[in-house]
């Protein structure tokens, strides 16, 4: 394997978004958009924001380019920002999540390369949303609740490093409230907080719409007395 699960590079090795299995494990090959310290562990989100726009050429069934027009509040798009993510045709019936094979540099406009191509013809103006690979711009999560985790690294990570990010398994993270999760009978469902640190279902209801992580592994009980743990079985994407 040219980078391990614990590695990190500056130079990318593998596809973004790359599933790696070992044991019950798994992990996604992930770009930093920021340093991760993983001091203490907790889960990390994706950075990249809504890009809402509307074709700036009408394409036709069966193309694999489709042209459309920027946003100014989004900035220049960098080469092959998008490769990889989604793109959402609004025509009817939609064109739903259409996989993006690249992207040139943006002007005014920006030319997207599709994986896939056009189901039906696009007229002019038809609104289109764009998505970065989820794997693309991880961040540490900005506790503001817009946010939603995809991964938790192994090791701390700096800024435009490469790394493999766990998306299953066991796992260990910061515990939100008090000591972790379990010392109260039935306490097993985990849920992420804001700040990507985790609690149970009494301290971050489902109700209120906190992200599910997965679920407590050990048996939580020391020396006959119940007790808290913050080792569960990460359950983000298998």
């Amino acid at each position: 394997m040219l980078q391990g699960l614990r590695a990190v590079s500056l130079v990318q090795n593998y596809p973004i978004g790359m599933r790696y299995a070992e044991g019950d494990r798994v992990a996604r090959y992930c770009r930093a958009d920021e340093a991760l310290p993983m001091n203490p562990a907790l889960g990390a989100g994706n950075a990249d924001l809504l890009h809402f726009m509307n074709s700036a050429v009408a394409g036709f069934v069966g193309d694999t380019d489709i042209e459309i027009v920027v946003d100014p509040a989004d900035g220049a798009y960098v080469a092959d920002q998008f490769k990889d993510g989604y793109i959402t045709i609004h025509t009817a019936p939609i064109q739903r999540c259409l996989k993006i094979e690249g992207n040139e540099v943006s002007g005014v406009n920006v030319l997207i390369h599709l994986a896939e191509p056009l189901l039906m013809n696009v007229p002019l103006p038809t609104f289109l949303e764009i998505h970065e690979n989820k794997y693309h711009s991880i961040e540490l999560m900005n506790a503001a609740g817009l946010q939603t985790v995809v991964c938790v690294p192994f090791v701390p990570i700096a800024i435009n490093e490469y790394f493999w990010g766990q998306t299953w398994g066991d796992c260990l993270c910061a515990a939100s409230h008090g000591g972790g999760i379990g010392a109260v009978a039935n306490e097993k469902n985990v849920f992420f907080q804001d700040d990507g640190s985790i609690g149970c279902g009494t301290d971050l209801p489902p109700a209120n719409g906190f992200q599910f992580a997965g679920y407590v592994i050990p048996r939580t009980e020391r020396l006959g007395v119940a007790a808290d743990s913050i080792h569960f079985c990460l359950c983000l994407a298998p």
